[in-house]
């Protein structure tokens, strides 16, 4: 099963659905349909459609605002718990990051506006509870989600809106690296007591939440710490070469037999004068040559949606790509021909290697105090 599929492409961005959105969207129909019948199921199935569309006018209005600034998104991915919008790069500059995080709730509460003016009343938060019995009232139960959603986007904790928010407010005053550190703190705490308020509540939903803020909380202040220490590296110090390559005339029998040899995830495929045509992944060969046979070409599982970026390029950049959702990027000669491949692992052993040296000149600095 794909992780996720296209259902539209707006403006050059490709919307997706992450296969357990469809799950979950089956489970409540499923569950609706069976306790209320099958108007409440259909009404149901409306509304929480209706609710991701809130949910992709939001990632939109971080999109607009983005590509006011040359940033383009490539994709946005639909997820039970929300949407992931895959901006190319994430601005160093505070004002651009203050603007587009913004946007998104800026987007929610604008529609709550719109809503309570068509409702002609503030929302009974009492329409809620008859979620549960299949009553639906859509403008008032979605009026609540956008209010919701534009205000639980506010705490400052990554991957919400608010730590980016937070982040560019302290960037004005410290530079961007110390400033990441911190939002990164803040949001590991905050997530740490709605773990422990979950977990007290008997909250299963407000717990998972917790682990996945805890997480991205995590992971932005890792990517930070590379882009801080790759600095102006070149993208070759950082990029993988010793990789086996395949040709678009290759067979996935071939490909099966190389990853035997290795453990690379990526592997470039090459047009026969040396261009980089795509990449294959080793969970893709292992699942394809089972139903397609070995005969089948390596171009049926071959994926082309690879950022390509040249040698004379800065790892930071890179590394933004990558931040930005790409699981590889590729690298080419002046000549445009395959030169290697990065990815997140690369530049986590940049890291590692950039703090070992750190450290090291630390030590040294206590053993010689000038």
């Amino acid at each position: 099963m794909p992780r996720s599929f296209p259902i539209a492409s707006i403006k050059g961005t490709a919307v997706r659905l992450h296969w357990t959105f469809v799950l979950v969207l089956a489970l409540i129909t499923l569950i609706v349909l069976i306790s209320n019948g099958a108007l409440a199921a259909a009404q149901v199935f409306l509304l929480v459609s209706l609710v991701f569309v809130c949910v992709v006018l939001h990632e939109f209005g971080h999109i607009t605002v983005a590509r006011q600034f040359g940033i383009e998104t490539p994709e946005v991915i639909l997820l039970p718990m929300g949407g992931l919008a895959k901006l190319q790069r994430i601005p160093s500059d505070p004002r651009q990051e203050l603007a587009i995080a913004i946007a998104g709730p800026a987007v929610n509460f604008a529609l709550f506006a719109l809503l309570i003016l068509f409702l002609g009343r503030w929302p009974d938060w009492g329409t809620l509870a008859g979620l549960a019995q299949g009553e639906i009232n859509f403008v008032e139960q979605l009026a609540i989600f956008n209010l919701v959603v534009g205000l639980f986007n506010l705490l400052p904790a990554f991957p919400m809106d608010g730590g980016r928010i937070f982040r560019a407010l302290l960037a004005f005053a410290m530079p961007h690296h110390k400033a990441t550190r911190i939002a990164a703190r803040v949001g590991q705490a905050l997530a740490v007591v709605l773990g422990v308020v979950g977990l007290m509540a008997g909250n299963v939903v407000l717990a998972a939440i917790a682990v996945f803020v805890f997480l991205a909380a995590t992971s932005e202040a890792n990517l930070e710490k590379i882009r801080h220490a790759i600095g102006g590296t070149p993208v070759r110090n950082v990029m993988v070469t010793g990789q086996a390559q395949f040709l678009v005339t290759d067979h996935i029998g071939k490909a099966a037999d190389a990853i035997l040899a290795s453990d690379n995830e990526e592997f470039p495929v090459l047009e026969l004068d040396g261009r980089l045509a795509g990449f294959v992944l080793r969970a893709d060969v292992l699942e394809s040559i089972g139903d397609a046979g070995p005969e089948a070409s390596i171009c049926t599982i071959m994926r082309t949606d690879l950022p390509v970026v040249s040698l004379q390029h800065r790892a930071e950049k890179v590394a933004e790509t990558i931040a930005g959702g790409a699981p590889i990027v590729g690298v080419i000669d002046s000549r445009g021909r395959f030169a290697g491949l990065v990815n997140w692992r690369n530049l986590l052993d940049a890291l590692a290697i950039d703090e070992a040296l750190r450290q090291q000149h630390r030590n040294r600095q206590t053993r010689f105090p000038l």
